[in-house]
C-alpha cells in the first residue's frame, strides 16, 4: 500500500496516524541517546504532522496530536522539555502547513506563515519550560553554540528561532512538493503577478527601522523577515526576468552589500547589520521594474489580439454587407 495516499476509512486513518506518531516517538527517543541529533530532528518533526494533515481526514488530527504528544512525554518523562519545546510546536505548525496546502495558499506564504506559527509556539513554550522544569531554552542553545557570553544574545534569539522555523517549513515543502498536484495544488514559480511579497518587504523594513530605536530584538526579527522576502524576490526575478535580470539582480545586490559595508561602522552596535536591507531594497526595486515591464508587455499583447479579433469581425461584417 503506497505510503503517500489519501486514507478514507477510520481504520486506515488511525493506522496511518499511529505509524506517524511512532516515527515521532522514535526520533525523540533517539535524542535521549544522542542529544546532538535534536538539532537535525527538529527540521524533520513538522513533516510527519504535515503528511498526516494531507493524507488523513482532519477530524482525526486531534487524536494523532494527543497520542504523539502523550507518547513523547512518556519516553522523555525524565526531562519533558524536548517534548514541550520541540514536539508540540512541530505538531501544530505541521498541521497549519498542511491546512494551508489544502487551501491552495501560494508556497511563499505557506512557508512564511507556518514558520511564524512555529516561532510563536516556541515563545509560548519557553516560559512553561522555564517555570515548570527550570530549563532555560535560550541558555541551552547558547551553550550548544558556545555563545553564552555574547553580550547581544537577546538581540539574535528571535532571529535564530525564526531561522529554525523557516528551515523546518522549507524542508517540509521540498519533500512534499512532488505530491502537491494530487491535491490540485499548482506549483508555480513566476508567471503570476504578485506584489504581496514586495508589500511585505516594505512593511517589515519600516518595522525594523522603527523598532531599532525602541526594541532591538524585534528589529532583528523584522530584518530576518526582510531577508526572507528579499531572497524570494531575488530568485523570482532572476528566474522570470530573462538574461537582463540574470545580470542586473546580482549587480544591484553586490552594490547593496558594498553600501552596507561602507556604512556598517557608522551605525551603533549591534544594529549595523540593519544596513543589509539596502541590498534587498535595491533588489526589490529591480523586481518591481521587471514586474511592471512584464505587465506592460502583457497588456500590449492583449491589445494586439483584440485588434486582430476586431479586424477579423469588421472584415466579416463587410463581407456580409457586400453579399
Amino acid at each position: 500500500m503506497p505510503a503517500l495516499r489519501k486514507r478514507e476509512t477510520l481504520v486506515q486513518n488511525i493506522t496511518y496516524m499511529a505509524i506517524m506518531a511512532a516515527i515521532n516517538v522514535v526520533f525523540v527517543l533517539l535524542t535521549t541517546f544522542v542529544p546532538v541529533l535534536m538539532f537535525i530532528i527538529i527540521f524533520v518533526l513538522p513533516l510527519t504532522s504535515t503528511i498526516v494533515t494531507l493524507y488523513c481526514k482532519k477530524r482525526y488530527f486531534p487524536i494523532y496530536a494527543i497520542v504523539t504528544i502523550g507518547l513523547c512525554m512518556l519516553v522523555t518523562m525524565y526531562d519533558i522539555s524536548d517534548t514541550l519545546f520541540y514536539v508540540i510546536p512541530s505538531v501544530i505548525s505541521g498541521f497549519v502547513f498542511g491546512v494551508l496546502v489544502l487551501a491552495k495558499v501560494p508556497s511563499i506564504w505557506i512557508i512564511f506563515l507556518a514558520a511564524c506559527i512555529q516561532l510563536g509556539m516556541y515563545y509560548a513554550m519557553m516560559p512553561l519550560v522555564r517555570v515548570w522544569l527550570g530549563v532555560d531554552i535560550v541558555d541551552v542553545f547558547a551553550s550548544a553554540f558556545g555563545v553564552s557570553d555574547f553580550i547581544y544574545l537577546d538581540y539574535v534569539v528571535p532571529s535564530f528561532l525564526f531561522f529554525l522555523s523557516i528551515g523546518q517549513s522549507v524542508i517540509s515543502y521540498i519533500i512534499i512538493k512532488t505530491q502537491l498536484p494530487k491535491f490540485n495544488y499548482e506549483v508555480t514559480v513566476g508567471g503570476r503577478l504578485d506584489y504581496l511579497p514586495y508589500i511585505a518587504l516594505i512593511i517589515f523594513l519600516l518595522f525594523s527601522v522603527g523598532f531599532s530605536y525602541w526594541y532591538g530584538p524585534v528589529a532583528f526579527l523584522c530584518l530576518m523577515f526582510v531577508t526572507f522576502f528579499g531572497i524570494y524576490i531575488m530568485v523570482e526575478t532572476i528566474y522570470t526576468g530573462g538574461m537582463k535580470m540574470w545580470i542586473s539582480v546580482p549587480i544591484v545586490f553586490v552594490v547593496g552589500i558594498v553600501a552596507f559595508l561602507a556604512i556598517y561602522e557608522y551605525i551603533e552596535e549591534p544594529l549595523g547589520f540593519m544596513g543589509l536591507e539596502i541590498a534587498f531594497i535595491l533588489v526589490a526595486i529591480v523586481g518591481i521594474i521587471n514586474e511592471g515591464t512584464k505587465t506592460m508587455k502583457a497588456i500590449k499583447e492583449k491589445n494586439k489580439q483584440l485588434d486582430v479579433i476586431i479586424g477579423e469581425n469588421n472584415d466579416e461584417v463587410e463581407q456580409i454587407e457586400e453579399e
